[in-house]
Parts: structure tokens; sequence; C-alpha cells
């Protein structure tokens, strides 16, 4: 017995990581994927946008269910067939020796993660820290603040639920005062975002938090424009980035942002439970841990991830979900999504009864589209796209917010957004 540990442990315990990768990248179904996307390099993004053939090639990389036509990949999106893999190969080799690759084994692999996130967001590797999801992230950093009695911030009834409501639990133990903004929205007009976030705006204010692409309707806000206003006011900006990462260009050495949170289990396609938050090297040391931590006023990042034991796996599948958004390229994936929504919508505006609440443009809007049909609630609507046509979808009234929510992924046909709007058109003609 003792012999056996002795000759065959290395082999049954310890696998290298790089093992797994090499197993992943030499499937010969992902080689012959990563060849036929390559045989379109080429290709001008506007064109590719269009070419359903391309995207065709991208669908073969999914596992879908072929009975549900899923449009809401803005809550959680559909991983890829090698993420999925990648997870499970992590997963079975954590759980041969769960206690030895929790604590030493993924270490590197998770440095590595943290490097590729900066890179992805414009940040610096010691501004990363790898979150859960966008509500840890943003909480860690609405209840880090250090705010006094009386201390103002600036924030909007359209922001996300639990965000508002950690904000309101400052207000109601620490004493801080909010201020509640409207906004404008759909526009695509800048200087009426700047001003609802700026008129506001006193001796008092602390923070202003801004969601930088609303998930209700996809209206994207220049967080970049807004935060010149802000020089030399001592105002820091917190931003919800929930939907940014994968789907546009992001970079928040540039866009004036102190604090920034988001998900990659949303465009990135990474496994569940998985997110970011990035905050200005300077300010790191003054934010209070969620979690406690040996010292909660050290400059290192990393004194935000003390969360114990948690499913790492997830973190080392999401590397793989990296390369195959590089592979794709993300101004490819970024015109594919902004063409189908924009179809969805035109086409949906066409029928009577029909409105849609999104922007159009690509400075002011991604895949996120809102629509809403006359005399049947969000809700209902919903209801009988999924239960009479399998159409999944989100509806809402929240905030003054009222609609359906689409949100197509790179892999959906055009012939699939032609039933979406047909079923749509049946219904309106049910109800008029």
């Amino acid at each position: 017995m003792n012999a056996i540990y002795k000759t065959e442990k290395h082999s049954r315990m310890e696998v290298k990581l790089t093992d797994i990768e090499e197993k992943l990248q030499k499937d010969k179904s992902w080689q012959q994927f990563k060849k036929n996307i390559e045989d379109y390099s080429n290709s001008k993004v506007n064109q590719l946008a269009e070419d359903e053939n391309f995207w065709k090639i991208v669908r073969s990389a999914y596992v879908l269910d072929n009975g549900v036509l899923n449009i809401n990949h803005g809550s959680i999106n559909t991983m890829p067939k090698i993420v999925n893999e990648a997870l499970l190969a992590y997963s079975n080799l954590c759980n041969q020796l769960p206690g030895y690759w929790f604590f030493e084994g993924f270490n590197q692999e998770k440095e590595k993660l943290r490097s590729r996130l900066a890179n992805l967001v414009g940040a610096d590797t010691e501004e990363v820290s790898i979150q859960r999801n966008t509500s840890t992230a943003m909480e860690t950093i609405i209840f880090g603040l250090p705010l006094n009695v009386g201390d103002e911030v600036v924030l909007s009834n359209q922001d996300y639920p639990t965000l508002v409501y950690a904000w309101k639990q400052r207000e109601k133990y620490d004493g801080i005062k909010l201020h509640w903004i409207d906004i404008p929205m759909p526009t695509e007009n800048p200087e009426l975002l700047i001003k609802a976030y700026t008129e506001k705006l006193n001796s008092k204010t602390k923070v202003l938090q801004i969601m930088q692409m609303f998930n209700w309707n996809g209206q994207l806000i220049p967080i970049e424009k807004i935060s010149r206003k802000l020089e030399g006011s001592g105002i820091e900006l917190v931003v919800d980035g929930a939907h940014l990462p994968a789907h546009l260009p992001v970079n928040v050495s540039t866009d004036g942002s102190q604090y920034w949170g988001a998900s990659l289990h949303k465009w990135l396609s990474a496994p569940v439970g998985t997110g970011m938050m990035t905050i200005k090297k300077e300010l790191i040391s003054k934010v209070r841990p969620m979690m406690g931590a040996a010292d909660p006023e050290s400059n290192d990042i990393r004194k935000f991830e003390t969360f114990g034991i948690y499913n790492m796996p997830l973190e080392l599948a999401t590397l793989t979900a990296l390369d195959f958004l590089e592979l794709i390229g993300l101004e490819r994936k970024a015109a594919r999504l902004h063409y189908l929504k924009n179809y969805c919508l035109e086409k949906l505006s066409d029928i009577p009864g029909v409105s849609t609440h999104s922007p159009m443009s690509k400075e002011f809007s991604g895949a996120l589209g809102l629509f809403s049909l006359k005399t049947i609630s969000p809700q209902q609507l919903q209801q009988t796209l999924f239960k009479e046509y399998n159409i999944y979808t989100v509806g809402f009234e929240y905030a003054g917010i009222s609609g359906v929510r689409i949100s197509p992924n790179i892999y959906h046909s055009i012939n699939e957004m032609d039933y979406f709007i047909d079923s749509v058109l049946k219904i309106s003609k049910t109800i008029t």
C-alpha cells in the first residue's frame, strides 16, 4: 500500500495545471473551431457583424437547448463548451486533493487571472480584486468607504436594487444623506445625462455613483465626461460596470472612476459566480474590507478576497473564457451584439402598439434592448413569450422603467430574431 502512494502520488494528486490547459487547447474540435475563426481574420468588423456564416461557426462552440430561444443573456450568459469543460476539469482536479489545490496549488493561476483581467479593463494588476459578482464588488466599496454623519452621496432611483439597498443601510446606520436623481432615458444627448448627475452635487457631496450601462434598457452613461466635472471637487466616482467586460471596451485608467465593479458571468461568459472590482492604488488602504482581513488598512488589493473557502475552479475556468473572447475578438463581438439588438428593436417598432425604450447608436448602447406592448403588462408579455412561444426574456416595472428586456448573444441567428419578432406580432394581434 505504501509503495503505491510513494510511486504514484504525483500522477494521482499533483497533475500539473498545464496538463489540463494543454488538453483543452489540443482538443480536436477546439483546434478546428480556432482554424475556422482564424479564416476570417482579414474580414472587416462591420461586414462581419452581419455575416451569418461566421456566427454560425461561433454557434458551434456552444451546447444549446434548441427547445427554448434564450434572449436574456444580460442576467447570466451561456458558457461556451470549452469553458464548461475547463470548469469540470479543474473541479475534478481540485476534488482529488482540495486542501492542497485551494491553499497552494491554484495561487499562481489566480495571479495570472488578476493580470489578464487588469488587461481586459485597462487597470493596473495591483488594482484588481477578483470577486464573485457585481453586487459583492460594489457593496465592498459601498460599505467600505469611510463616510461620516452628514456626508452626502448622489445616486439614481434607477440604480440596481441591491446597491440601492446597500446605500439605504448606510443612510440608516451611519447617518449619511442620499440624494436621488432620475435618469432621462433613453437618450442620446450627453448633456442631459451629465446634467442629471451633476446638478445635485454640492460641497457636502463625497460620492457620486453611476451605473455605466443600465441593466434595464442598456442606456450607456458618458462617465468619462462626467468625471471631468468632478475634477478638483474631492468627490469620488463609484461606477457599476456590471455589463461592460467582454461586451464593450473598458479603460478604468482613463474613465475617471476611482472605484469600479462588474460581473464576469454576464458577457465574458465565465462561470456563474465570477466578478471583479478595481480600486485606485492610492485609495485601497482607506477602504475597509467587508470580511475580516489580517491588516484592514493594507494597501494590498488582495485584502478584499478573504472569503474563506470558495469555489476556485470557477476562477480558473475564467481564464478559458478570456481565451475564447480573445479568439472571437471584442470589437467583433460588440458589433454583432449591437447589430442584433438594433435589428430586433427596429423591426419591433413597426408593430402596432409596440414602443421601444433603448438608445440605438453605438455611443449610447450595446446588446440590451427594451420594448413594451400596449395593453399588456411586461410580466404578462414575458410569460406569454415563454409559455406559448418558448422564448425566454425578462419583464419588469421598476423606478419608472417598464418593458420586456432582450439581450441576444453572438451565436443567435437572424432567423431566430425573426421568429421572436413574429411571435410579438402574433401576440399583438390577439390583444388589439
